[in-house]
């Protein structure tokens, strides 16, 4: 008896149970349900209640049509490659513990001068000038990088010729802004020249051609801008643009000298402060062929001087100082780079328009090679 009321009560409730589930399947198997356009449309009645436009077939094909000019643009970009321009400083910073090395030589005929009216007057003969030079930037902080300028020359004029080791310069350099999509890099700097080369008690023809240097201790502040703009896909374009002002200190000269001079020459020579502004431009053709071009403007102030200024093999007051000179000039080129951090770079810098300044014309080629970290 006690048995079968246990079982009763296990399965009373195990059959109220089965009824339930069996009932609400019912009621489910008795709902109606949605067609496919039914649901269809609720999903327009709720665009058109949210007021969603719809897109005609015509306005999808204009989208798509665009996207597929933004995909072809894209595969035509590449991230270019700059070696020069030749004269024109950058404005972008060397990172802590990176290195550039690059050496120039450059040969320069000298023809003719401009005198005071900005008239060309030839030379009694042509001067040719070998200058080979040695840059190096190396990276200090982030804040922060040097470079190193070494050079010598050597000159030939009236078949005789002279030269030696040149005046020195070190530039330190500090970024005030980095290069971003609408900001160019600027950087300041100060660059100090060192008279390490030869630049009184010269030979005493008056060729002067074994000076080197101008003998006096220089300083320039400068201001760099640089922006890489791609106005084209398939040809970014790389503009710097460069400033500055030179302060120059006394020098005491003897003899025949740099700025003039001739025998018993004993006399102070303050130099002119000079400026010079820099447009460098280039243009790239690949990613490895770029054109460049260098728009290039200088002025001096008189140089004067205090003392004896000597006399000439006849006598007569030896010339010593010099008055206002200006000169613009142009330096166009050819980049090639091996890779981002190796390229080549060759052309030519010429006079175009001056003020009692040479008239010259100078062949350079020069390597750029990047490196680090050390």
């Amino acid at each position: 008896m006690k048995n079968s009321l246990f079982l009763l009560v296990v399965a009373i409730p195990n059959l109220l149970f089965s009824q339930d589930q069996t009932i609400k399947q019912g009621v489910r198997d008795t709902i109606p349900q949605k067609t496919s356009s039914q649901t269809q449309q609720k999903t327009i009645n709720q665009g058109v209640r949210h007021n969603i436009p719809q897109k005609t077939p015509a306005q999808i094909q204009q989208e798509l049509n665009e996207d597929e000019a933004l995909y072809l643009r894209a595969t035509e970009m590449f991230n270019p490659w700059y070696t020069g321009p030749l004269i024109t400083p950058s404005a972008s910073m060397m990172a802590p513990g990176f290195g550039n090395i690059q050496p120039y030589i450059f040969v320069t005929t000298e023809w003719a001068a401009y005198n005071n009216k900005r008239e060309s007057r030839s030379l009694p003969s042509t001067k040719v000038t070998l200058n080979p030079q040695f840059v190096a930037v190396f990276g200090i902080t982030k804040t922060m990088d040097i470079s190193l300028v070494l050079q010598g020359s050597e000159n030939w004029q009236f078949d005789n010729s002279g030269g030696g080791f040149g005046d020195m310069n070190v530039k330190v350099g500090w970024p005030i802004t980095r290069q971003s999509l609408n900001m160019p890099a600027i950087k300041f700097s100060i660059s100090q020249t060192f008279p390490t080369g030869t630049y009184q008690k010269l030979n005493t023809n008056g060729f002067n051609l074994s000076a080197t240097g101008g003998g006096k201790w220089s300083t320039q502040f400068g201001l760099a801008i640089s922006k890489v703009m791609f106005w084209s896909y398939k040809h970014p374009f790389n503009a710097r643009l460069y400033a500055g002002y030179t302060l120059s200190v006394p020098t005491t000269v003897r003899g025949f000298n740099a700025y003039g001079g001739g025998f018993g020459t004993n006399a102070k020579v303050k130099p002119g402060n000079g400026f010079i502004a820099d447009l460098g431009l280039e243009l790239s053709l690949t990613q490895r062929w770029v054109i460049s071009n260098d728009i290039v403007y200088t002025f001096e102030q008189s140089t004067h001087f205090s003392g004896n200024p000597g006399t000439t093999a006849t006598g007569a007051t030896a010339s010593l100082g010099g008055p206002y000179n200006d000169s613009l000039s142009l330096a166009p080129a050819l980049e090639y780079s091996f890779s981002p951090n190796l390229g080549i770079l060759g052309g030519c810098w010429f006079t175009v328009y001056g003020k009692n300044s040479p008239v010259f014309a100078s062949g350079i080629i020069t390597m750029s090679w990047v490196f680090g970290p050390m």
